[in-house]
């Protein structure tokens, strides 16, 4: 999609600081508008929230290297088009990418701009409707067939199942990747995400990869004072909600936000869809991703410490959650 001026939508997935800041001021010179993800996981769900014209991926990244994006994007986006740019330079490496869906492979540093120039608009060329059609049966058709690529994200999105944030401790254990917690600390509150999706394969992955992108932004703007979203639990949901259902990824999502304090026995919490513990059902709402914009009420109860959490999914899948302040 081109924009006025002749914009088009890049996404920079990239983990070097100093080369990563060269180009994307060499692609904002060029008039192109500009995303930035600094390792795999994040570019993933940069990919679902931001819909890019193209993608700029490092294959040496943190966590989930850029062969296996390139294969995810191609699985669940494949009308987005890869180039890859790298260090490596090995024709293993160049020919695993291209296999994977990549539609060209720069060799970094870069010393020749114009060229990449070229080359971004030869790939933006190259992507016709036809192919878009042709691709997307392909992969869909793959994509039943093997669930592997789509199992490893959901596994490496997992948290730690032990873990300390400032004061607080957590602990938890889940029977299914499909089921899986998420703790913000936010000054003596504790906020713990619980999300249930209820299929597998890429848009599981996906989803659940862009609901964890998506809630980096208010946690960062919680923790320089220009946000207070996060202290409902209820505007969460809807922040979540309104941008699941935008970005166009198609699957039900039940979820739950519970906000616990350090000051007292209150916790605050709102529902989108799960139906266990009962207190929680009681306060069901409707599941993410399905109406562009739904209420959800922020309700409160009285919780022990230390806070201790079960959670079963209606497929039988079941999380144990503990939550401890140190001074307690």
């Amino acid at each position: 999609m081109s924009y006025p001026g002749g914009q088009r939508k890049i996404l920079v997935i990239e983990g070097e600081p100093v080369f990563r800041a060269t180009l994307l001021a060499f692609l904002r010179q060029q008039n192109h508008l500009v995303y930035v993800a600094e390792n795999g996981l994040d570019g993933l769900a940069a990919v679902a929230v931001y819909h890019p014209d193209l993608v700029l991926c490092d294959l040496n990244m943190p966590g989930m290297d850029g062969h296996q994006v390139i294969q995810c994007i191609a699985a669940r986006f494949p009308q987005t088009p890869v180039m890859v740019i790298s260090g490596q330079a090995n024709l293993d490496d160049v020919t695993r990418a291209l296999r994977a869906g990549a539609k060209d492979y720069l060799i970094k540093p870069i010393r020749n701009w114009p060229a990449l120039s070229q080359a971004i608009e030869e790939c933006l060329e190259s992507v016709t409707e036809a192919q878009h059609y042709g691709e997307l049966a392909a992969h869909l058709s793959r994509l039943h067939r093997d669930d592997v690529a789509a199992t490893e994200l959901l596994s490496a999105m997992a948290p730690p199942h032990e873990q300390t944030l400032q004061r607080w401790q957590t602990r938890y254990h889940s029977s299914s990747p499909l089921l899986l917690p998420e703790f913000l600390e936010l000054n003596g509150q504790l906020m713990l995400v619980v999300m249930e999706l209820s299929f597998m394969g890429a848009d599981a992955a996906f989803i659940g990869a862009m609901i964890k992108f998506l809630l980096h932004g208010p946690y960062r703007q919680y923790q320089q004072g220009e946000s207070r979203l996060l202290d409902s639990p209820g505007s969460v949901l809807e922040y979540l909600n309104w941008n699941l259902y935008e970005s166009g990824l198609r699957g039900n999502v039940n979820m739950a936000v519970i906000l616990v304090s350090e000051q007292d026995e209150q916790v605050r919490f709102a529902n989108a869809g799960l139906t266990s513990p009962s207190w929680l059902q009681r306060a069901n709402g409707m599941p993410l991703g399905m109406l562009r914009q739904t209420d959800y009420p922020t309700f409160q109860r009285v919780m022990d410490k230390p806070c201790v959490l079960q959670f079963r999914a209606d497929s039988g899948d079941e999380l144990s959650v503990e939550l401890q302040h140190a001074g307690c």
